[in-house]
């Protein structure tokens, strides 16, 4: 993007570089940390598609110190909190905190990153994002610069993105200087099984710089589940980072299958998910690296079996299920025995999910799963129970539940409060609330009842706003009241006739909600409480509401829309047909492997 900044904004980030500059050791200091963890950032995040810029917002956020702790408990290079970091893909528990570990937290911050652009399609409300989440963002940008790739700075704009602008300014120039002690960073993955100590005698370097720089490794030796990157701190001539790091995974030839008669049968050629629908228009996924098929209406475990050349025993096997069991539309089956454990580490169940539903999402073993979480595959699921997806959940952890979205809301994971404008704000509007409720009794106070001899309504000269009345509504199938006389001194104030009123009434489903009510007809979730009396009640099944205004025709068609949020109970497969979208592009452009989904996500449904 290029940036055009006013005066009084140049000033403004004038004062942010002479206060980073204004103490020459500590700006040393931190140029230092720059110059040796910027190569690696400047790496990852060509790697991932992220604006080079980016990196000096690490040194913003933690002033690269990779163990540095917020006051609202945000840990690491990127400050992520536990929550934010898991969802973003980091393994976070009492072994690993790869907050700590600059490789994986950049990859992390850049996915965040990317899942805001996506929204956005502005890298300068995605950097703001970091901070605030992306409901925080929503009060400071402007829906017209979605897209843009010009943008004014100026006096108005959020502080955080004129701070990391004046991060740039202050540190760019220094960054052409060397390490003070020529020290560099290098890249080994190689480290599965190992200790440190004995990585640090491999590669002939000190063992307590080494930990130094790797104290996202809680426990003694690093875990052999993934690929986690060591820092290795040299000074000197180096070695090439390519000779040095190794760890690139070899991809060995998959044995072909045996027949079931006992030969060996050419291997089943599944289309890729980039390939669309193959020509029998079958729809096949990837999801944890294996081959799965979309059920289409009508299917059963023989037909599915037929499609995917395989004998229906062994589709049924893969899948947890029996040959008789019935095929959910929707839902994916497997087509190679599902893994011991998943990609990702956390997944916070849904209201009525089961242990086999979870399963199929992420392509784990039934029973695996259940082992994983210390439960038996019959157990009920509570809703919110966070599930463990890739290792075993420590005995002495106790199980955790986290409260879910009742309504769809806007997917928010701040990073940050921003405490001091959030309560300077709820002062100013409960200073202002108070004087408006003080104004209006005293002008109640002042005012002449209706019985009083020519009593005249003085509100159109009053300048200050009294609470607004509230309209009585007519129940439905009510009598037409008589019409009053018409009064001798008539009030300047007119009201509507209830005849000239237009609505309807609307009976609730089972699974509607206010807000989705809201959606339907083109109104406020607060006028339907209101119309309805519904401020200390919810809905309940059958109840009767009253709909004020046109409304919208009960059948919606999908509007042109780039973004659906996620409403409880809907699926990836119900959504894809709602906007006529293959699910295998909805799939891609979300960036998504699995069928996961929870309430208030956003999810693009247009290219």
């Amino acid at each position: 993007m290029k940036l055009k900044i006013t005066e009084g904004a140049r000033k403004e980030i004038q004062e942010d570089v002479d206060m980073l500059t204004r103490s020459e050791k500590y700006f040393e200091l931190k140029a230092d940390r720059a110059r040796l963890y910027f190569p690696v950032i400047e790496k990852t995040l060509k790697e991932q598609n992220v604006p080079d810029d980016f990196k000096f917002l690490s040194v913003q956020e933690s002033a690269l110190i990779s163990d540095a702790v917020s006051s609202a408990n945000a840990v690491g290079f990127w400050q992520f909190k536990d929550f934010t970091g898991r969802e973003v893909g980091l393994r976070i528990d009492r072994n690993v905190d790869e907050r700590l570990n600059i490789v994986s937290s950049t990859i992390g911050a850049a996915k965040y990153f990317k899942r805001h652009n996506f929204y956005f399609n502005n890298w300068i409300y995605t950097l703001l994002a970091h901070m605030t989440g992306r409901g925080g963002a929503a009060k400071y940008v402007d829906e017209k610069q979605f897209g843009a790739t010009r943008m004014t700075i100026d006096r108005k704009t959020h502080w955080y993105v004129k701070r990391c602008l004046a991060h740039k300014i202050a540190f760019e120039e220094a960054m052409k200087r060397g390490h003070s002690q020529g020290m560099k960073l290098l890249v080994y993955e190689r480290g599965g099984g190992k200790t440190l100590s004995k990585i640090a005698d491999e590669l002939k370097v000190s063992e307590t710089e080494l930990k130094q720089y790797n104290k996202w490794l809680k426990t003694s030796k690093i875990p052999d589940d993934k690929t986690y990157t060591v820092v290795v701190p040299v000074t000197g001539k180096l070695k090439s980072i390519d000779k040095i790091n190794g760890g690139v995974e070899k991809h060995h030839v998959q044995k072909s299958e045996k027949s079931d008669t006992g030969g060996t049968a050419a291997p089943v050629v599944i289309p890729s998910l980039s390939a669309g629908l193959n020509t029998q228009k079958n729809i096949f996924i990837k999801i944890n690296g294996l081959p799965t098929i979309l059920a289409q209406p009508g299917d059963d475990v023989q037909s599915l079996s037929e499609k995917a050349a395989l004998h229906p025993e062994r589709l049924a096997k893969y899948n947890d299920i029996t040959v008789g069991e019935a095929i959910q539309e929707g839902e994916v089956y497997y087509l190679r025995a599902k893994r011991n454990r998943g990609r990702t580490y956390y997944y916070t169940a849904l209201p009525g999910e089961t242990m086999w539903e979870i399963s199929q999402k992420f392509g784990i073993k039934e029973k695996r799963l259940a082992r994983m979480n210390r439960m038996m595959t019959i157990d009920p699921i509570k809703a919110g129970r966070v599930m463990w997806l890739r290792n075993r959940r420590p005995k002495d952890q106790p199980v955790e539940i986290r409260e879910l979205s009742t309504a769809p809301v806007d997917e928010t994971i701040p990073v940050k409060e921003l405490i001091r404008e959030e309560k300077k704000a709820e002062k100013l509007a409960e200073k202002k609330e108070q004087e408006i409720i003080e104004k209006a009794i005293q002008e109640e106070e002042q005012e002449p009842t209706p019985l009083e001899e020519g009593a005249v309504d003085e509100v159109k000269d009053e300048k200050v706003e009294a609470p607004e009345e509230l309209p009585t509504f007519m129940e439905v199938g009510e009598p037409e009241p008589d019409k009053e006389p018409t009064p001798v001194v008539e009030a300047p104030r007119k009201e509507k006739k209830t005849e000239d009123r237009n609505y309807f009434t609307h009976e609730v489903t089972k699974g509607e909600t206010l807000y989705s009510l809201s959606k339907k007809y083109g109104v406020s979730v607060e006028d339907i409480k209101e119309w309805n009396d519904l401020y200390d009640v919810g809905l309940s099944l059958g109840q009767t509401l009253i709909i004020h205004g046109e409304g919208r025709a009960f059948e919606m068609k999908p509007k042109e829309v780039d973004f659906h949020v996620v409403e409880p109970g809907e699926t990836l497969y119900g959504i894809s047909k709602k906007y006529n979208i293959p699910i295998q592009d909805l799939l891609r452009i979300n960036q998504k492997d699995n069928f996961a989904l929870s309430v208030g996500e956003r999810i693009r449904v247009k290219e």
